[in-house]
């Protein structure tokens, strides 16, 4: 039986419950948490678990017609959800859902409220707001809404509480928005984990965008902060040192108050400890030590050359000879084993810079999709082998599940919307490949795909109105490259005409170079291949039964 919520709200604490992993544990700590549900169902106590979708209280059932299995559900007389009919939700409403709940829970409403009440014992703070607009200084349709805003000592800040999960693109959003509005911004934790193999990706993106400071309310900041009239925080930092001759970070905390932070004005955050200022210390002294080091090795073969120059010269001269043959050698092997050790670091750059441009995508496919297939694993596949794994698994027969084409479906809207310069790096571009192959029904197709990905490429950007494996700026640059391809230039027309309008790519040929390459095609009517028809056909039905006229353009 599978699951229908993956994941649910708890309203305690503003954290995201995952089924899968919430069902593994002991079935007698479930079935405590099934209690205590039902009591929030008939009002004995403050709703524990709602859905993120509807806002619902949420039971605990246990279904399947074979086997009994333990699942979220809703009551059989609730309001009507996305969840009960099948409505999606895309990747960034999921994110938002659950980004807004989390802010609606105790434990975010106190946090929350235990900073306003902590500011306000402090004079240099003034205008002191809770969840108020603040609108952008440029574009009237741009605002945020803080947890706290106020101005301190004639500066605008704001406070935003971190208890959930949060994408990088979210905490990037409103770090950036808060930036070109000239607001300093201040995250603050309920509890920071030091470990970092247990760290949250939100605390990391936070930490390190923060120049390695990380600010938490824990009960001892409460009780500096109600004994001080004053906010004091916790903060974490790491302090670099010089170890083996490299530059290593310690953990640090201190319990600091908000008068002794640090406003950094290009990037308009706050931290208590400077850790780049620390590190640019540490590298001059350790440019310092590898001086004093190079100077004692320069000194020491100094010695050693004298040292030589006293052997006779016959010694010496076997021992020149020794050398030369010894690093001719040296030389030889070192040669073969850098080509391929370059070779490897560019692969390997490749990949990782694949890996970052996709980040978002990498961090909802571990946390978002539980039910693993065959066909969101060949995603984990280095980025120089993605395209081949993809063929291998379709030629081999893979048909989709429900819960793959969804994935597909949601990732390649998702993805469509995001803007990218390295549009050829994109995992847009293998979702697109992974469309193409599930719409070739015949595996002789999908075995000559790779020869006609380009123009389906081409295709599917104007289809689309977004560039898609392609490093172009435009349109008319993708049309321009595809026209070189004389032999498919009367499909790719029509899918021109079909999807997007030949009419409205002229209009944007400001140089008339597209207006005369389309005159020369009418004039001199290249023969046109048929080999790939059926397959495009299968993908594009358009691209074959609409004929486009082009003596009216030309």
């Amino acid at each position: 039986m599978v699951r229908t919520i993956e994941f649910v709200l708890n309203k305690d604490d503003g954290s995201t419950i995952y089924a899968d992993h919430f069902f593994s544990k002991e079935e007698n700590e479930v079935f405590k948490y099934r209690n205590e549900l039902q009591k929030a169902i008939k009002g004995i106590r403050e709703p524990l678990f709602v859905c993120y979708f509807c806002g619902q209280k949420i039971k605990i059932n246990g279904g399947g017609q074979t086997k009994k299995v333990l699942h979220f559900a809703h009551r059989k007389d609730s309001d009507i959800c996305h969840l009960k009919t099948d409505t999606n939700h895309s990747s960034l409403e999921i994110n938002r859902l659950k980004y807004n709940g989390a802010k609606e829970s105790p434990l975010h409403f106190e946090t929350k409220n235990l900073i306003k009440q902590f500011i306000d014992l402090n004079s240099d703070f003034s205008n002191i707001k809770v969840e108020s607009v603040v609108k952008s200084n440029t574009n009237y349709l741009e605002w945020k809404k803080p947890d706290i805003s106020a101005i301190y000592r004639g500066i605008n800040v704001v406070f935003e509480i971190q208890l959930s999960t949060t994408f990088l693109s979210v905490i990037v959003d409103r770090e950036h928005f808060y930036k070109e509005n000239q607001r300093y911004i201040l995250w603050v934790f309920k509890n920071f984990e030091l470990d970092e193999f247990k760290q949250r990706f939100t605390e990391k993106d936070v930490f390190y965008s923060n120049n390695r400071n990380a600010f938490v309310l824990d009960n001892e900041s409460i009780n500096l902060s109600l004994k001080n009239n004053d906010l004091y925080l916790l903060c974490y930092y790491q302090k670099p040192i010089i170890e083996d001759l490299k530059i290593k970070y310690n953990w640090e905390s201190e319990y600091v108050c908000f008068n002794q932070l640090i406003f950094d004005d290009l990037n308009y955050k706050i931290f208590y400890f400077d850790v780049e200022l620390e590190e640019n210390k540490i590298t001059i002294e350790l440019q310092k030590i590898e001086e004093e080091q190079r100077i004692f090795v320069a000194e020491k073969k100094r010695k050693q050359r004298e040292k030589a120059r006293e052997l006779s010269e016959e010694r010496f001269q076997i021992a020149k000879e020794y050398i030369e043959v010894r690093n001719e050698r040296v030389n030889f092997l070192r040669k073969k084993e850098l080509y391929s050790a370059e070779r490897q670091i560019a692969i390997n750059e490749r990949h990782n810079l694949f890996r970052e441009i996709n980040e978002d995508f990498f961090i909802r496919l571990k946390e978002n999709y539980q039910i693993r297939s065959d066909f969101k694993d060949v995603f984990y596949t280095p980025e120089y082998e993605l395209s081949n794994e993809l063929n291998r698994l379709f030629i081999n027969g893979y048909r989709l599940s429900e819960t793959d084409r969804m994935f597909l479906r949601v990732e390649f809207n998702f993805e469509l919307n995001k803007k990218s310069k390295l549009r050829e790096m994109e995992i847009l571009y293998y979702l697109s490949l992974s469309t193409f192959y599930i719409k070739l029904k015949n595996p002789k197709y999908m075995f000559l795909l790779p020869k006609v990905e380009r123009l389906l490429c081409s295709i599917l950007s104007f289809k689309t109105g977004k560039i898609i494996g392609y490093s172009f700026d435009n349109l008319i640059q993708v049309a321009h490259h595809t026209f070189s391809k004389k032999e498919h230039i009367q499909i790719f027309l029509n899918a021109i005409e079909a999807y997007y309008g030949l009419g409205l790519l002229l209009s944007q040929d400001k140089n008339k170079k597209f207006r005369n390459k389309l005159l020369e095609y009418q004039n001199n009517k290249p023969e046109q291949s048929t080999q790939y028809d059926e397959m495009i056909k299968m993908i594009f039905p358009e691209a074959i039964n609409n004929i486009v006229n082009v003596e009216k353009y030309v």
